[in-house]
């Protein structure tokens, strides 16, 4: 494949025709190091808060939350979080069905239910950005938790997962690597094995945890199947799909909305000037971390890491919309999962689903991170 990026001067010429000549163009050392996706981010954070400083009521400037990476967050925040999670894994289930046991396994049910219509289609990014509200507002309301909610910027550990400090196992992260299996297999798209795939290694948060449903190639996935909980960090993966340059090709070469969600998902296509984007920072970002439930399409919402990861993808996407703000509040596509079976396109009024965890909100009601009806929230550059 030809490389879009053999020199600096194609960064620039890439970066102008793709989104405008107000942002910087950058060499190829800034993209690979991430320094040229810290200042978009800078560019749209402040985009965001000088929308939320016109407003009179709602999503004003001193009710807006800044949303952090996790290295970035006190170490407090980081227990406290972490505290938070395995609090809604002690309450009970809103859904009543002999499976899922606790709050937290009602996300599992949701995601299990909604995964045909909010993947590959025009929610996808939406629907998650406000499913992690949801989870937000369940922490805080069920478990007390009123600290910063994370997200983790993959790029800043491919090649050293397990020294991550959202993953390097101590009390400050959201648990360490699954025990070493020898002779599983590699996570996707060819790329070497994992370094764990058994479950968590003693000592570390989250290794008692029980996975209570799934898998979902299961004869009944929302039967009560308890486990461990298993990772497979896998460094080749995170290298090839979610390094920092992957993340920045994806705000740079990606012009319209429909290419922007289908190449964060490794749909194949062509991005500005021809870029294409192999299997996509989603699953980049999934098969990095890997495992039992992290690599179930339908159930990957059990993982911890599954919120960190999101929230990373959300905020590529709130960059995104905030380098052009005016033109970049559209969707695309239908309701269904590669339009299969044929439906209408989505239009802003659809609701989205997600009772019983919280009321239906619509389409337009996520598109804005601080548009108040009801988010109210930015992301920090790291």
């Amino acid at each position: 494949m030809l490389s879009l990026f053999k020199t600096a001067a194609a960064v620039a010429v890439l970066a102008g025709m793709a989104i405008g000549a107000t942002i910087p163009t950058f060499t190829q050392d800034q993209v690979d190091s991430g320094e040229a996706i810290r200042q978009l981010g800078k560019i749209a954070y402040d985009t965001a808060m000088a929308r939320a400083e016109k407003a009179t009521t709602g999503c004003t400037k001193d009710k807006v939350k800044i949303r952090k990476e996790w290295r970035n967050m006190t170490m407090t925040d980081r227990k406290n979080y972490q505290e938070a999670i395995q609090c809604l894994m002690t309450k009970p289930s809103r859904y009543g069905l002999p499976g899922p046991k606790t709050l937290w396994d009602d996300y599992g049910v949701l995601h299990y239910y909604q995964t045909p219509y909010v993947h590959d289609d025009a929610t996808f990014l939406l629907w998650h950005r406000h499913f992690n509200w949801v989870l937000e507002q369940d922490i805080q309301t069920h478990c007390g938790y009123n600290g910063t909610f994370p997200y983790w910027e993959w790029g800043l550990d491919c090649g050293k997962l397990d020294e991550s400090p959202v993953f390097d196992g101590s009390e400050y992260s959201i648990g360490g690597n699954g025990e070493f299996v020898k002779g599983h297999r590699a996570a996707i798209g060819g790329a070497k094995p994992g370094t764990g795939g058994g479950c968590l290694k003693k000592g570390t948060p989250f290794a008692n945890f029980t996975v209570n449903i799934g898998p979902s190639e299961a004869m009944n996935p929302l039967a009560y199947n308890p486990r461990c909980l298993k990772r497979d960090l896998n460094d080749d993966v995170c290298r090839k799909w979610a390094s920092l340059r992957n993340a920045t090709e994806l705000i740079l070469y990606t012009s319209t909305v429909g290419i922007f969600q289908s190449a964060s998902q490794g749909e194949g296509v062509r991005g500005d000037g021809g870029k294409t984007f192999g299997t996509g920072v989603h699953s980049g970002g999934h098969y990095s971390i890997s495992g039992d439930p992290g690599s179930d399409f339908h159930f990957s919402a059990l993982e911890p890491g599954f919120y960190l990861h999101h929230g990373n993808l959300d905020r590529l996407y709130f960059i995104w919309q905030n380098l052009d703000w005016e033109k970049r509040q559209t969707i695309s596509g239908t309701n269904t999962m590669y339009n299969m079976p044929p439906t209408a396109n989505a239009v802003l009024t659809d609701n989205m689903g997600f009772e019983p965890l919280h009321r239906n909100i619509t389409i337009a009601a996520a598109m804005d991170t601080v548009g108040g009806t009801p988010l109210c929230f930015v992301y920090e550059p790291w």
